[in-house]
C-alpha cells in the first residue's frame, strides 16, 4: 500500500506500548471498533500515527508519533484482523482530540529525526549481530524483506525498537540529536555483553 511523500493534515492516532523510528516495521492486532475504523480511513492511503501509551500525558498520548503505512493485512483464525505497518517518518501530534466512539485525532507536522550518519566499525558490529538475531527469528526477515545492514541509523534504530525496554523509556531517543547517545548505549548493551558471553 503506497502513501503520499508528505503526511496529511490530521490523522488518527493509536496508542501503543510500542516504540517505532523511520523504517520500522511491526504487526499489530486489531479487535476494537474504533481501530478497525482507523485501518479502514487508513487503507485509503493517508496510515495512521502510532504513538507510545503514556497513562501521564493528556489523552495518553506522547507528542511525537511514528506516521505509518500498512503494508499487510491477514485476518486471524480467531477472527481478529491483523495488520502489518511500517513508518515513514516522525510527526508531532497537536490538537489531539477524541471522536465520539474514542478514536483519537490529532493535526500533523513532520518532525525531524536523526541526520544520516557513515558507518563505524562499532555499528559494524552492530550490524553483525543484528542479522545473527534476524536470522534466528523468521518473523523479522518476514517483516523487513529489504534489510539496510550497511545503514547505521537503521541498524540503530532497529536495535532500539527491538530490545526489552520499557517504551516510554526510549522516547528520549526520538530527538534529532540523541543518535550518538543511542549508539554508545547500544554498544554498552548489546556489544559489549555479546563480547563477554563469549
Amino acid at each position: 500500500m503506497t502513501l503520499q511523500h508528505q503526511p496529511p493534515e490530521s490523522l488518527a492516532v493509536f496508542p501503543l506500548p510500542i516504540f517505532l523510528l523511520p523504517g520500522g516495521a511491526t504487526r499489530l492486532r486489531i479487535f476494537e471498533q474504533r481501530y478497525l475504523r482507523m485501518v479502514k480511513e487508513a487503507s485509503r492511503g493517508d496510515g495512521f500515527a502510532l504513538t507510545v501509551l503514556d497513562p501521564n500525558r493528556p489523552e495518553s498520548c506522547t507528542p511525537i508519533a511514528a506516521w505509518v503505512s500498512i503494508t499487510d493485512f491477514a485476518t486471524l483464525p480467531d477472527g481478529l484482523l491483523s495488520i502489518d505497518v511500517m513508518a515513514n517518518q516522525l510527526v508531532e501530534l497537536t490538537n489531539i482530540h477524541s471522536e465520539p466512539d474514542g478514536l483519537r485525532r490529532a493535526t500533523i507536522t513532520h518532525y525531524p529525526h536523526w541526520p544520516e550518519h557513515g558507518q563505524s566499525l562499532d555499528n559494524q558490529q552492530l550490524a553483525t549481530l543484528l542479522e545473527n538475531l534476524f536470522a534466528e527469528h523468521p518473523e523479522l526477515n518476514n517483516l523487513y524483506p529489504a534489510p539496510r545492514w550497511q545503514n547505521a541509523n537503521w541498524v540503530c534504530a532497529r536495535w532500539l525498537e527491538l530490545l526489552p525496554i520499557n517504551a516510554t523509556s526510549k522516547v528520549g531517543f526520538l530527538a534529532a540529536d540523541s543518535f550518538t547517545e543511542c549508539e554508545r548505549q547500544l554498544i554498552n548493551m548489546v556489544v559489549d555483553k555479546t563480547s563477554c558471553a563469549e
